[in-house]
């Protein structure tokens, strides 16, 4: 899976489920994440986005390490996770953010190997960085963007 996004910039949720589903017909296996930055959609329109990313977190929480939220605004509802069978015991949340950027702090996150996925908001395009990337890659973990506004984007499926 991760040869097929390896020279893209950033993926949606839907285009890594859709990949994990094509390959792993029965059950998916994210065992090795795509290097480049996931961006999540949410608004009215992309409802659907949230749903692959929910399915995708559900599969990340059940390997022995965190999935973080960095600051309150990427954080998700607890009643939305749990009903995804998240496993809140392995949910952080990173609020303290001493004067580092988010890109930092998701790139220290995923580097250190402790994080199935690492959680921010924000434009993808800020999170498309070689150290992100190479990041995500050494402690094989998912680097999600959520993109709160509504944006046009074209994505093929």
């Amino acid at each position: 899976m991760t040869v097929l996004f390896d020279n893209l910039q950033s993926v949606s949720a839907a285009q890594v489920y859709k990949s994990a589903f094509a390959t792993h017909t029965s059950s998916p296996s994210f065992t090795q994440p795509v290097k480049c930055p996931i961006e999540v959609c949410l608004s009215d329109e992309k409802q659907t986005q949230l749903a692959y990313f929910l399915r995708i977190l559900k599969q990340a929480s059940q390997q022995s390490r965190w999935i973080m939220f960095i600051g309150d605004e990427a954080m998700l509802d607890k009643n939305l996770l749990q009903s995804a069978e998240i496993d809140l015991n392995k949910v952080l949340l990173l609020r303290n953010k001493k004067g580092l950027t988010d890109q930092k702090l998701m790139e220290k996150a995923l580097s250190t190997g402790n994080c199935s996925a690492v959680i921010a908001t924000g434009d993808v395009e800020n999170f498309e960085s070689d150290e992100i990337r190479q990041a995500a890659e050494n402690g094989s973990s998912y680097a999600f963007i959520i993109n709160r506004r509504s944006k046009m984007k074209l994505t093929f499926h």
